[in-house]
């Protein structure tokens, strides 16, 4: 940006400027209280908007020289654009394109002013150093560090490096907290990495185990089946036990019945003799009491006389008479004869069981001597050979148990590498990240973005202008011939000033360059400064330089490059060009 033109009217110590600048340095000089500084504030103001002496718009009136009612301020540049400035409004009609940077390069003691903190933001901005998270995301990356633990950090690269550092570096040691956890070790990396928790002493392969593991459950099926055959065999032998026991119990039953055969037999024979005695009584005297011959009739086949077949014997058949004495007798002969009766159905009744458990008894007892065998003998060899399979199952289920333990063992050991594994992960990435995000990491490489040009070009400038190195440390700080910029004497501190502001403006493109008290500088130093700018005029680096000084008298012979503009009585715009 070069300008052409500075315009002032009322202004502070101006009455009235009209400056063409011709030359890329222009040289303000003039006696104390000329004028120069506010030529300077005017400048300032209306290229930055800066009120140097007033901080409130409302006071600008204080602005204007020796109580005038109106005054203006015109910086013009290269293209025709102007920043206008009426007073004492303070209104600016602004074309000039603003540049968050030149506030730096119109007062050179500003970056100086800054704290650390300032200092690095704007170094950052001068040199396009981005610190969003978005961008330190991609430099975590283009590290090879990416997923889960930069998302979980990264929000805090807003409150600073040190704070997301910090929380990565906290989550590294819960991590190895967590591998002691594991492990019941004290971390370390060299140990972490590959550590391996012991399978028990004598742990066969997996493959091994597993094939162990598959004759064990082939060997209980076997028994297991070989087991189910004897307990059914035991069934068999339990089974035909309580049949015998059924039988032999039955049998006593029958056997107390038909014991009683032979008297049931002679009963059966007493009733039926009384009955067969007593029957034809009855008949007779049925016959008698009704008149009425009892029996079938037929003949005899050897006479053919008739006969009556009467109670199993046969009698002449010949006419009754009514016997009434026989008929007053009938009813208590025919309740003997129904007593009688009575008598051999039950006798009968008596007689047929016995004789159907006499039967019954011979048909068990046959039973029984076709199932004499006695089964206790079998029955304990079976049952010593079930407790043997049960044993050798026992047995059989403890090896098994004994491999499932093994391969649980082997699991856990498995589980617990493979976790201290992750730990160890865990703690390797989380320290990837917090040394990324730490002084030696991401911000250190922002610092080297940021410093590295400025101070090349500082370096280069204090050697050319034939004064002591300037730097800008990694911490901030300012050294000139590497002493603290706080242990600088006034002139030290303005030459360092000075190169900072040159190369802002360089860095920048602004390319305006702005010195006031250029007078601290005398002799041999003066001549320095001005050489200087005439270097840097011929090799095109600067587009304008303003410097302001305070002199006795006007200047003699300057270098092409510089022009000299001498302020009296509160007024400049004459030109003397030194040749």
């Amino acid at each position: 940006m070069r300008l052409t033109h500075i315009h002032a009217t009322n202004f502070l110590g101006i009455r009235s400027a009209d400056v063409e600048l011709r030359t890329p340095v222009a040289l303000f000089c003039g006696p104390n209280g000329a004028g120069k500084s506010s030529v300077q504030d005017a400048v300032r103001l209306a290229l930055a908007g800066e009120s140097v002496r007033v901080a409130l718009k409302k006071e600008y009136g204080r602005l204007m020289h020796n109580g005038a009612e109106s005054g203006s301020i015109v910086v013009v540049t290269d293209g025709g654009r102007a920043n206008n400035v009426a007073l004492p409004g303070g209104k600016i009609n602004q074309t000039i394109p603003a540049d968050p940077r030149t506030p730096y390069v119109l007062d050179a003691q500003r970056f100086a002013s800054l704290d650390l903190k300032a200092r690095r933001s704007f170094l950052f901005d001068l040199m396009g150093v981005t610190v969003g998270t978005d961008d330190v995301r991609k430099r975590l990356a283009a590290r090879g560090i990416t997923g889960d633990k930069v998302d979980a950090v990264l929000p805090l690269v807003r409150a600073g490096f040190d704070a997301a550092a910090s929380e990565a570096q906290t989550k590294a040691t819960a991590a190895k907290g967590a591998w002691r956890g594991v492990t019941g070790e004290t971390y370390g990396s060299v140990k972490a990495n590959g550590w391996r928790a012991a399978a028990p002493e004598g742990t066969e392969s997996p493959d091994e185990l597993a094939a162990s593991l598959a004759d064990g459950n082939e060997l209980i099926e076997s028994l297991s089946r070989e087991a189910a055959d004897l307990q059914q065999q035991l069934g068999s032998i339990d089974t035909a036990e309580h049949q015998r026991r059924q039988r032999d119990a039955r049998a006593t039953q029958l056997r107390e019945a038909a014991d009683k055969l032979p008297r049931a037999e002679e009963s059966l024979e007493h009733v039926r003799g009384e009955l067969a005695e007593f029957l034809p009584k009855v008949i007779a005297l049925r016959a008698a009491a009704g008149g009425k011959v009892e029996g079938m009739p037929c003949t005899c086949p050897e006479c053919g006389a008739l006969l009556r077949y009467l109670a199993g014997k046969l009698v002449a058949d010949a006419p009754v008479e009514r016997d009434d004495d026989a008929a007053a007798s009938l009813p208590e002969y025919e309740k003997s004869l129904t007593v009688l009766e009575n008598s051999v159905k039950s006798r009968e009744a008596e007689f047929d069981r016995a004789r159907d458990a006499a039967a019954q008894l011979d048909l068990l007892a046959k039973d029984a001597a076709t199932d004499a065998a006695d089964d206790s003998a079998s029955r304990k060899d079976v049952e010593a050979a079930l407790a043997e399979v049960q044993d050798k199952t026992t047995q059989a289920r403890k090896i098994i148990a004994g491999i499932e333990a093994s391969q649980r063992a082997a699991a856990e050991a498995d589980d617990k590498t493979k976790r201290a594994a992750q730990h160890h992960a865990d703690v390797a990435g989380w320290e990837a990240l917090a040394a990324a995000l730490g002084p030696d990491g991401i911000p250190a490489d922002l610092l080297s973005e940021a410093l590295g040009p400025i101070n090349s070009r500082v370096a280069a400038q204090s050697d050319a202008a034939g004064w002591s190195a300037v730097a800008i440390g990694a911490d901030m700080s300012i050294t000139a011939g590497g002493r603290d910029y706080a242990l600088l004497s006034e002139s030290e501190k303005w030459r360092t000033d000075a190169l900072i502001a040159e190369a802002i403006a360089n860095l920048s493109g602004v390319r305006v360059l702005m010195l006031d008290r250029a007078d601290v500088l005398v002799g041999a130093e003066r001549d320095n400064l001005l050489y200087w700018l005439d270097d840097l005029a011929h090799a095109g680096d600067i587009d304008t330089a303003l410097v302001f000084m305070s002199m006795k008298a006007a200047p003699g012979a300057m270098p092409e490059s510089i022009t000299t503009f001498w302020i009296a009585d509160h007024c400049v715009g004459g030109s003397k060009a030194a040749a």
